[in-house]
């Protein structure tokens, strides 16, 4: 089992053969991960407050699957060896 925690109280989980999105603890998308098609990447820098203040750096990645829903995410950077773990389960399973 692979869990990525992220922004926004969110949590992806490659459970076996399924790919499920979680907030606050509450499952919001759950599909097989055979339907997995592909994944975008995008890295995202942003202030931490309105004026001034530290920088943070993101990471947001976009999951396609078969006949439905586009799954977005964000996390820290630091967080992206998790995120490439997942993606690279999910392309395994293809």
């Amino acid at each position: 089992m692979i869990f990525v925690d992220g922004q926004g109280n969110e949590r992806l989980i490659l459970d076996g053969e399924w790919f499920e999105k979680q907030r606050g603890g509450e499952s919001k998308t759950r599909v097989p991960v055979s339907s997995f098609r592909g994944a975008q990447w995008q890295e995202i820098e942003r202030r931490t407050k309105l004026f001034g203040g530290t920088k943070e750096r993101l990471i947001q990645v976009t999951l396609t699957f078969d006949g439905g829903p586009f799954v977005g995410f964000v996390a820290e950077e630091a967080k992206r060896p998790e995120l490439e773990a997942l993606v690279a389960g999910l392309e395994s399973a293809r």
